[in-house]
């Protein structure tokens, strides 16, 4: 009895883990292999293929059947083995290879990154250099003494790219190329261009300051841009899990949790709650922006007002 008891419990679990060995393969999208009859699912709970250097019919992470049925082992490829002990590139290289890509991938994100990493080196002159100062006052500066009473309209603009702190640099340009990579691409879908997303948004939220500046108050900073391109995409994915340092506190949470988290903390400095030198109601206006733009592009206004725009530029060329 011991020994039938024994062979009845051996088979089946043989047979529960035919099932779930099945079924694995199954939810994995596993296939049979017509020549080899091998399966080509990825062993370890992984759901994207991989590369196995021994044989090139199958893929795996701990190794797979042969044609025969033996189990073989992945060994480890000499590429990952020199690419272990292989030194990164000079750091000169690498920041030149950075620069490069960015370019190519996007020319608006990097002249919008190389322009603010200029002026934020001008700025640190302003100090010393009477005419350097002169200049970023009067023309990198949005303030109603600037667009309203001198008619610098420009300013609208070049104000978005001007910082005086390593600090406020930092997040922009972080911000600007991680939202504007993910936004580039999903206007890129509809043949929309990203820059007039990024100049319409630094001219949205310097009015919404302007409008809302009871006194002779001053911004400069990407911020209303970042948070314009982080409401559109939290509104074209709102799901994407987002990570970040808050006080040196890791913090995980969907995109739109965060749009809306960041509309109540601009509202509530707006309102005199929230203290600190931050022009908020810039950062309302690149959030309300964000939004309109995303209805805009949601009903397809935005796909035809581009088709309309390039159709008359290349009839006056």
């Amino acid at each position: 009895m011991g020994t039938r008891r024994k062979q009845y419990h051996n088979a089946l679990f043989f047979l529960l883990a035919t099932i779930v060995t099945l079924s694995s393969a199954n939810l994995h999208g596993a296939s049979l292999g017509r020549a080899t009859n091998t399966i080509n699912c990825i062993r370890g709970g992984g759901s994207y293929y991989e590369s196995n250097p021994s044989y090139s019919s199958s893929s795996s992470t701990l190794g797979d059947l042969d044609e025969q049925g033996v189990y073989r082992g992945a060994s480890v490829s000499s590429t990952l083995q020199y690419s272990r002990h292989q030194r990164p590139p000079p750091i000169t290289q690498a920041i030149r290879n950075y620069f490069v890509s960015l370019q190519q991938f996007s020319p608006t994100l990097f002249y919008g990154t190389t322009i603010s990493l200029f002026f934020f080196i001008i700025w640190q002159f302003q100090s010393t250099s009477q005419a350097a100062g002169k200049i970023l006052r009067n023309h990198f500066v949005c303030s109603r003494y600037n667009v309203v009473k001198k008619k610098r309209l420009h300013a609208l603009v070049l104000s978005a790219f001007s910082h005086a702190s390593l600090r406020h640099l930092a997040v922009n340009m972080y911000a600007y190329s991680t939202f504007g990579r993910s936004v580039k691409q999903t206007l890129a879908n509809q043949g929309v261009a990203l820059w007039p997303f990024v100049v319409s948004a630094s001219i949205f939220g310097s009015l919404t300051f302007l409008a809302m500046d009871r006194g002779g108050g001053s911004c400069i900073g990407l911020s209303g841009v970042t948070l314009a391109l982080l409401a559109f995409d939290s509104l074209v994915y709102p799901s994407k899990e987002l990570r970040m340092i808050v006080s040196f506190v890791p913090i995980q949470l969907p995109a739109y949790y965060l749009f809306l988290g960041l509309v109540g903390i601009s509202i509530a400095g707006i309102m005199g709650l929230v203290g600190g030198n931050v022009a908020h109601s810039t950062h309302l206006g690149g959030l309300a922006f964000g939004a309109f733009f995303y209805e805009a592009f949601k009903r397809g206004y935005v796909r035809q007002l581009n088709y309309k725009c390039r159709k008359a530029y290349y009839a006056i060329r």
